[in-house]
């Protein structure tokens, strides 16, 4: 009887840790929960629509980076911005005017960089 527990027990905890490690894998990127997060954490200073143009842009040395703009984005890698959000404007030679947004779990930050990625994309059945 113990053998066919402990068996039970050996085959819960297989199958518990091959769940978790294909809910850590799958971190797909979700840029309508990246959108969530920009408007909580970002918009103030990069804007409602990326543009740079936030309410507390002006308060700052250097200009938020306008994140519409396609031929700057499309330069930086999703690692590059993964890092700036995370990390802050330092952690890639940028303005220190940039903060680091530490409470983000991997996936939240490639959420983030996912929508990130729709403000500087172009318009839909546009060029």
């Amino acid at each position: 009887m113990h053998g066919r527990n402990w068996s039970r027990a050996a085959a819960l905890a297989a199958v518990l840790a091959g769940s978790a490690s294909l809910a850590a894998g799958s971190g797909k990127a979700d840029p309508a929960a990246g959108k969530v997060l920009y408007d909580r954490d970002c918009a103030s200073c990069h804007g409602a629509t990326g543009k740079g143009d936030g309410d507390d842009a002006a308060y700052f040395t250097t200009k938020p980076t306008d994140l519409t703009d396609r031929a700057k984005l499309s330069k930086r890698t999703d690692d590059f911005l993964a890092a700036v959000i995370t990390g802050g404007g330092p952690a890639k030679g940028l303005s220190k005017d940039m903060p680091a947004t530490k409470n983000l779990s991997a996936a939240e930050v490639k959420s983030l960089v996912a929508y990130v990625r729709q403000l500087s994309a172009p318009a839909k059945g546009g060029k």
